[in-house]
């Protein structure tokens, strides 16, 4: 039984040992291959999933066939096209594996009746996605108000492991600039490093 589910849940709501066993009984553990796609744009989400080991990526593809990168998901981060998981609609987004990873899922209905048998789930789960809202609102006010150097270095402030465990190419469209773009960030990081010592 993962402790890491329980003591995710524990931050937000005061739980039983029974309450804990409902939620864990609702949900399925699964493994994905790096590369490997959870969720397809155009087909609807059924689940929601919470990381126990590697990464996940939410991404959109637009006309030209380039990717952007919605939301970044480790140890302890849900993820989702929670559009898609509430309303039974197609997903806007994509998920992708980033590594090898171990998540466990719920699905949509065994999510529905888990609420209506305990209540207090409801608010987490609405603290989730209150939390969800606003990271994003965050990000897109970041990302019309900060300089991209600033998202990146708030970035790397904030998920110092991020480097070491995701590709370049997906850094920068998580930032919302090329790749080249990113370099030349990174060299004259470097550059002011070295004036400064």
């Amino acid at each position: 039984m993962p402790q890491a589910l329980r003591n995710h849940i524990k931050n937000y709501i005061p739980l039983s040992s029974i309450e804990f066993e409902a939620i864990y009984q609702a949900m399925n553990r699964e493994f994905f291959k790096k590369r490997e796609t959870i969720v397809r744009a155009g087909e609807p989400c059924e689940h929601f999933y919470f990381v126990l080991s590697g990464s996940l990526r939410t991404f959109t593809t637009d006309e030209r066939g380039h990717e952007h990168i919605f939301h970044l998901a480790f140890e302890d981060w849900w993820a989702s096209d929670l559009f898609s998981f509430i309303t039974g609609d197609m997903a806007f987004f994509s998920i992708e594996a980033l590594e090898d990873t171990e998540v466990l899922s719920i699905h949509r209905d065994a999510y529905e009746v888990l609420l209506s048998s305990y209540p207090k789930f409801e608010r987490f789960f609405r603290l989730l996605m209150q939390n969800a809202y606003v990271a994003s609102q965050r990000r897109t006010m970041d990302i019309m108000s900060l300089s991209a150097e600033k998202r990146y270095l708030q970035l790397t402030q904030k998920h110092p492991q991020m480097e070491m465990r995701v590709a370049q190419h997906h850094i920068a469209s998580f930032l919302g600039i090329t790749p080249e773009a990113l370099s030349r960030i990174k060299r004259g990081l470097i550059e002011k490093r070295k004036t400064a010592q």
